[in-house]
């Protein structure tokens, strides 16, 4: 009951639970009915058969049929409300992850990794069944069956039945050792060797191909290593809790509880107890048993939804992105202005002391070797995270106090990985201006590179990704760009936009994006493609070092001619 009081008092879960209470309330009584009605049946067998004349007693045998239609149908309702509740609970859980996903900063994303918003959303979600639909019952079970038969034991035979308790106390006491402090980094380990297992293996799903051209190095061989740590992991948390599980089992099984109960029956009674009280002693002893048994088949489950309950009621109380309540002003020049910027991540700076100025209506490209925060700069001028200190303004004001409507209505962005919506290629393209025309959609698909591979296609434009037609990566990219091309929104960010294409395709599209009027700022790592960029930001481990056009970096010597000259036997310039 303490590790159920506790999940139910955390904030978040607290507050989902709460609409809950009555029917969880209303479980507990029925399964309670339920547990003592269970036993009804051997009390009044144990009565009939100890009666001088069981025959004649026959006829009292409608509280056995009573009872167990009682049983059946309080542990069923029981059942049925706790696994409603969970049901309800999980899909209103889900709705609050939602929600709460769409106002969390985009790295928190980035550094979950691909599975990481699954594991929120469905596998933690999905321990909690355990917690919710079974918790409950199991719980009733284990405080009201003990207790009611023990009660019922002490009215036949105190003594014998204090001795009959002994192996089931020994077996709490060892249940409760297992789960001891001392032991939780075992369990820890077992459980986090585990997740790295899975994961690994679900990376070398995704990459067949690596591990055909690699198969002694890279993905099988972490796939191999993880494996390993974890038969070593789950080897040492059996070795050290080995002995109290297979204690547990023994002193839980039918014939050691069977024999002890006769033993006892032997040494502690005044000559030979009546069969029949020794038979309900046998069958009290074992129901006492069974919710124990339970408790410990379902410690794993339950400690996996305690831990699944502590990481969701953490991301529940992640503090959101405060969304600003001004609009735009379309009317000022869309200029770019960032002063004394500092972002860090799980105490890593990312970005130190950036300070900088772009004009309106010109191309600014970012660049710099890997890791040194172009991407994250990007997502910063999107607003898709939050600087720690620092500002940045657009058009005259600060970023942070745009509604998120006028933001966008301001600021396109276009990441590396392109999306495409289960919808026809024309809407796709059209989604940040509906209204456009049918030819004012195929100019921004040319204009991307991709009119002609569209009307290759059975259906044309009527075409639905998913449905008539995969898209390659390539093909991704070139339709966010093209949406982004009819985009209304003075202000464009591409990162890395011609990471997946062909070099002709790439040098088509660089043209289209030059050509189009407003502020665009690209993200590269290919400096021949932005060559022409009224300024270059340079980027070195989180501080801008260089600024300026391709002709004054190159003249200046540093970071730039180093990227420069490492990349001309690459791209032959």
């Amino acid at each position: 009951m303490e590790f159920y009081g506790e999940i139910a008092m955390e904030g978040a879960l607290h507050r989902l639970l709460r609409p809950y209470y009555r029917p969880l309330a209303a479980a507990i009584v029925l399964q309670a009915l339920a547990g003592v009605c269970s036993l009804v049946p051997w009390i009044v067998l144990g009565h009939i058969a100890a009666a001088a004349q069981p025959a004649a007693e026959l006829g009292g045998l409608w509280p056995i049929a009573l009872s167990g239609l009682v049983w059946l149908l309080g542990q069923t309702l029981a059942l049925y409300l706790t696994h409603r509740v969970d049901a309800s609970l999980c899909h209103q859980l889900r709705l609050k992850l939602a929600a709460k996903l769409q106002r969390l900063p985009l790295n928190w994303f980035v550094h979950q990794g691909e599975d990481g918003v699954a594991r929120y959303v469905e596998q933690d979600v999905r321990a909690l069944h355990q917690l919710i639909a079974h918790a409950p019952t199991d719980l009733v079970n284990l405080l009201i069956i003990p207790l009611v038969a023990f009660g019922y034991l002490c009215t036949l035979n105190m003594p014998l039945a204090l001795f009959g308790l002994l192996p089931l106390c020994v077996a709490v006491g060892l249940f409760r050792a297992m789960r001891a402090r001392r032991f939780r980094d075992a369990f820890e380990q077992r459980d986090r060797t585990m997740e790295e297992m899975l994961a690994s293996y679900g990376s070398l799903a995704s990459h067949p191909v690596a591990v055909r051209q690699y198969p002694q190095a890279g993905v099988q061989a972490q796939a191999q290593a993880a494996t390993e740590l974890f038969v070593s992991a789950f080897s040492q948390w059996v070795q050290r809790i080995g002995r109290f599980s297979a204690g547990t089992q023994l002193l839980l099984g039918a014939p050691l509880l069977a024999a002890w109960v006769i033993a006892g029956a032997l040494g502690l009674g005044h000559g030979l107890l009546p069969a029949a009280q020794l038979c309900v002693f046998l069958l009290m002893v074992k129901a006492i048993a069974a919710p124990l048994q339970a408790m410990g088949h379902g410690g794993d489950a339950l400690r996996s939804a305690r831990l699944a309950a502590t990481r969701l009621n953490a991301l529940l109380t992640m503090p959101d992105m405060v969304e600003g309540t001004q609009q735009p002003n379309l009317v000022a020049p869309a200029e770019i202005e960032v002063r004394d910027l500092s972002f860090h991540y799980a105490d890593q700076p990312i970005l130190q002391n950036i300070s900088f100025r772009l004009p309106a209506g010109s191309v600014t490209a970012i660049v710099g070797p890997s890791g040194a925060g172009k991407s994250s700069l990007l997502l910063l001028l999107a607003r898709f995270m939050d600087p720690d200190c620092g500002q940045i303004r657009v058009a005259g004001q600060s970023l942070s106090s745009l509604s998120d409507a006028g933001r966008f209505r301001l600021i396109t962005p276009v990441l590396q990985q392109g999306c495409a919506l289960a919808r026809p290629l024309d809407q796709n393209i059209a989604l940040y201006r509906p209204e456009a025309s049918l030819a004012t959609i195929h100019a921004a698909a040319k204009a991307a590179c991709l009119h002609e591979e569209i009307m290759a296609r059975p259906l044309g434009y009527q075409s639905i990704p998913g449905r008539d037609l995969q898209l390659s990566g390539g093909e991704l990219q070139r339709l966010s760009i093209a949406r982004a091309l009819l985009s209304p929104a003075p202000i464009l960010l591409l990162d890395e936009p011609t990471s997946a294409l062909e070099p002709q395709t790439a040098v088509a599209l660089l043209r289209s994006l030059r050509q189009r009027s407003g502020s665009t700022v690209i993200v590269s790592h290919r400096l021949a493609d932005v060559i022409d960029a009224d300024c270059i930001l340079v980027l070195e481990r989180g501080r801008l070092v260089a600024s300026g056009s391709h002709g004054q970096l190159l003249a200046a010597g540093g970071l730039y001619r180093r990227l420069w000259d490492s990349q001309g036997d690459t791209y032959g310039h």
